[in-house]
């Protein structure tokens, strides 16, 4: 996973059809929160969800999000994480929102600014000291007692389970995938039905607000404030106990003794029965991104030779995983 993050790291030539300068133009004339020449950064910060740039204007910090896909929105995108993240901020947990909007492109491709929030960031959570853990536990204790409106609601994780995978299934290209994608998507329908009996049997669902994408590099420490959480797009209304068991396993399959501080020992045996739903989920939104990738919407930067074959190795990693969970 970590080199996937590295090589989305590119040089900015073109990204959505427009050079970096272009890319600057453009989004001084549509963007109205800044009256300054914008600067942006000539390599991207990586990322799967978004494409991720870094820029300044007067000193000020912020960060350009572009859709992974090239399709032509009728709605934009990032209006719902401008309202989570603008909801979060005023709690301290995530970036301040800056502005929505569309480029002044021949279609009007949507953008995000958000704010840069610098501070520290690991390659691994065991890697994490024990006072920025219990930031993050704090941050964590925090979210999950909100209510924000408008977020899914899931009511059982056998609901989150069938929800996620239903973006692989009603996948307009599933009928045409590659000879690799569907390998593994044989392997998967195979393990499933385990899945789901086993999300069945799980029972309590505490209906708590979860992060939903809670893997290492989407939290920020900061001296002497709560751990600052990044990318919302997929909070909803489930189990705080999955992002424990997300930051666990989607990363490097860390076990609960190398972070004791930061889990209930109550929690440690419902966090672990969780992982296979964690598992379910990243493969599910590989095995969509790689239909989508191999369908043709997937923005250039991100639809790469280099980056298709890890993503095919990473999922072939946690299905081999996920089976080693069911036995």
């Amino acid at each position: 996973m970590s080199l996937i993050l590295e090589m989305m790291k590119y040089p900015i030539k073109t990204v959505h059809g427009h050079s970096h300068s272009d890319l600057e133009n453009l989004l001084e004339d549509s963007c109205d929160a800044f009256n300054d020449f914008i600067n942006i950064d000539q390599i991207s910060m990586g990322g799967w969800s978004n494409i991720n740039i870094r820029g300044n204007t007067s000193g000020y910090d912020f960060v350009l999000k572009l859709p992974k896909t090239t399709i032509e929105f009728k709605h934009n995108p990032y209006e719902k994480l401008y309202k989570i993240d603008l909801y979060f901020s005023r709690l301290d947990l995530a970036a301040h929102p800056i502005e929505i909007g569309r480029l002044s492109d021949s279609i009007g491709t949507p953008f995000y600014l958000v704010e840069y929030v610098d501070g520290t960031t690991h390659n691994e959570v065991a890697e994490a000291s024990e006072d920025e853990l219990l930031s993050l536990k704090e941050s964590l204790r925090i979210l999950k007692e909100q209510k924000p409106s408008g977020l899914p609601r899931y009511e059982s994780p056998s609901d989150y389970l069938i929800a996620n995978h239903e973006q692989v299934e009603n996948h307009v290209w599933l009928s045409k995938a590659s000879v690799q994608t569907q390998s593994l998507l044989d392997k998967y329908d195979l393990l499933f039905p385990r899945v789901k009996n086993m999300t069945d049997i799980l029972g309590y669902w505490s209906g708590e607000v979860m992060h939903g994408d809670l893997w290492i590099p989407n939290v920020v420490f900061r001296s002497e404030q709560n751990a600052l959480l990044l990318d919302f797009e997929v909070c909803a209304f489930g189990d705080s106990r999955y992002d424990l068991a997300s930051l666990l396993e989607v990363h490097m399959n860390t076990t609960t003794e190398n972070i004791p501080s930061l889990i209930q020992y109550e929690d440690i045996d419902m966090v672990n029965s969780l992982r296979p739903l964690v598992l379910s989920y990243v493969i599910d939104w590989s095995l969509e991104r790689l239909l989508s990738m191999e369908s043709g919407i997937i923005e250039p930067n991100l639809n790469t030779k280099e980056i298709r074959t890890i993503i095919l190795g990473y999922v072939e990693e946690k299905i081999d995983r996920l089976r080693s969970l069911l036995h």
